[in-house]
């Protein structure tokens, strides 16, 4: 979850909402939709953010984009409302938190799995019911490839750590060997 707090206060706001309306699938894409072209288009930001551009002219970009993008009239809101109170900076800190929201209402969980090389679709599924086992929830992974690791793979689910790279196993048996030396 992104350490902004008042981004986890809109997220949170937002959340309650769509879900009360039965909506978050909905306010989820278009919320990282938006959060994708604030990252991807410096044009974007600088239209929406810049204090130099009139008010009525932001909410005109809204408009458009909301009309263009097929918004919900609640998310329509919620982004005036960002735009009215100069929030709209955190738009990439209130989607992390949105999506944190969404996940644990949907009994999911999202994991970033290291590895030394590549894993082969087996070794991926193995990796993920094992971290479904320890968690009791559906596992979203997210992949990279650390060749530092020598072998094996480490897990990172919320704030855990789960360390099965043989680098860490050679790092304890190294620590052991000097501790009895």
């Amino acid at each position: 979850m992104a350490k902004v707090p008042v981004a986890r206060r809109y997220a949170s706001a937002l959340l309650e909402l769509a879900s009360e309306q039965k909506k978050l699938e909905p306010i989820h894409g278009s919320l990282s939709w938006l959060s994708a072209a604030f990252d991807q288009s410096e044009t974007l930001r600088q239209a929406l953010l810049n204090p130099g551009v009139k008010l009525k002219e932001r909410r005109a970009v809204i408009e458009a984009l909301a009309q263009k993008e097929g918004w919900d009239q609640l998310f329509k809101n919620f982004v005036m409302l960002l735009l009215d109170r100069d929030r709209l900076r955190y738009v990439r800190e209130i989607a992390e938190d949105f999506s944190a929201g969404v996940d644990e209402k949907a009994g999911r969980v999202r994991a970033r799995v290291s590895s030394a090389t590549a894993l082969s679709d087996a070794q991926l599924a193995e990796v993920k019911a094992a971290l479904a086992k320890m968690t009791g929830k559906e596992v979203l992974v997210e992949t990279s490839v650390d060749e530092a690791l020598i072998g094996g793979v480490v897990a990172r689910v919320g704030g855990s750590i789960y360390d099965g790279s043989v680098r860490t196993q050679l790092k304890r048996m190294r620590e052991a060997i000097l501790k009895e030396v």
